[in-house]
């Protein structure tokens, strides 16, 4: 699982953030202290603006935490915050993740809760790397239900008495969607934020080409960099691969990339995604394109000078469950978790795309 936390998250006509203390009033006018939105939940409406700032001063601070999953609803029509959507739930032994949301009266029947709710489970699926995803209303509740159901959500069945909420215990109707309910793999596109630095500006994009390396055997292939730079001194994985040079297409920079750093000839299968994220401490703005490829010989490495004398690269050859281990340990430090935000969720799909190799579309090499 990438503990990636509450990323903002962007649709046609709403914008899923992190609450900060100054929604505290859209928060309690809007939604909170309405008795009927609050009728099938959990807790009570609130009876005072302060209970709803008591509130947002013990969730911000969670967002520290990349497990805490907890997005505030924002209207981009008015641009103020109009409901809440979270996980409720979370089981890393099982990849699994309960959802609640509510929305303010004024924005129900617009379509906007299975917007939202759509995001969010494409985002715990692409982002996050869950397996399966469920929520639960109260059978007198069926609106709630209609909501899961334009999100893809498949009824599972009815837990007699298995709730209680403000109208006492009640029958829970769940539903849930699991990763292999999503026929085809597309390609990813994700937009992350820079949570460990604040932002200031962006003054340059950089285009990048970065491969998942993988050989016969089934061992993936990355590179190991010990540095010391504005981010602090940290030893990370990541991808092979680095800057596009003028001229050149993505799939000739990406084969040239792999040569120089891991040594190796690969055969590109095919493109898995695109990421665009920030490195807010120099101000960079990052759009990196994702290759998967097949090793088809080994060589030696032709790695510059930076790379030997300011990066210390060198190879690392480790099956899946050893990788995806080896990004959550180098989440001790800041530069680590952007990576492994990053590079988890390509690393995912590619297993994904490796598991149902048949359906890959090769690129003529």
């Amino acid at each position: 699982m990438n503990k990636a936390g509450t990323q903002r998250i962007e649709t046609e006509r709403l914008i899923l953030r992190r609450f900060t203390l100054k929604d505290a009033v859209y928060m309690y006018y809007n939604w909170a202290s309405d008795p009927e939105v609050t009728k099938y939940l959990t807790w009570p409406a609130h009876t005072s603006l302060k209970v709803t700032r008591d509130l947002l001063e013990e969730w911000v601070p969670r967002y520290a935490d990349g497990g805490y999953f907890n997005w505030v609803i924002e209207y981009k029509e008015t641009g103020k915050p109009i409901g809440n959507i979270s996980v409720v739930k979370l089981n890393e032994n099982t990849e699994a993740a309960d959802i609640g949301y509510c929305m303010g009266r004024a924005y129900w029947g617009k379509g906007l809760m299975p917007e939202a709710l759509m995001a969010v489970v494409e985002y715990l699926f692409d982002v996050v790397g869950l397996n399966r995803i469920a929520a639960c209303h109260d059978v007198n509740n069926p609106n709630s239900g209609k909501v899961m159901k334009k999100a893809g959500m498949r009824w599972e069945g009815i837990l007699r008495a298995a709730g209680k909420n403000n109208c006492g215990i009640c029958d829970e109707a769940w539903y849930s969607i699991i990763r292999a309910d999503r026929e085809n793999i597309s390609e990813l596109f994700i937009e992350l934020e820079d949570t460990e630095w604040p932002f200031e500006y962006t003054d340059h994009d950089r285009l990048t080409v970065r491969a998942v390396c993988f050989d016969d055997d089934g061992f993936f292939y990355f590179n190991r960099a010990e540095l010391e730079d504005d981010h602090g001194t940290a030893a990370l994985i990541e991808m092979a691969g680095g800057g596009v040079e003028e001229g050149e297409d993505l799939q000739t920079a990406v084969k040239r990339e792999l040569k120089e750093e891991l040594g190796v000839d690969a055969d590109v299968l095919c493109r898995i995604g695109v990421v665009s994220d920030y490195y807010n401490l120099i101000h960079r703005h990052n759009i990196t394109c994702y290759f998967l490829c097949r090793i088809t010989s080994f060589g030696e490495k032709d790695l510059t000078e930076e790379e030997k004398e300011v990066f210390h690269l060198s190879t690392l050859k480790m099956k899946y469950e050893e990788a995806a281990a080896e990004y959550e340990l180098r989440r001790e430090t800041g530069q680590g978790r952007l990576i492994a935000n990053r590079e988890l969720p390509v690393l995912l799909r590619a297993r994904e795309i490796i598991g149902r190799e048949e359906k890959v579309i090769y690129y003529g090499n």
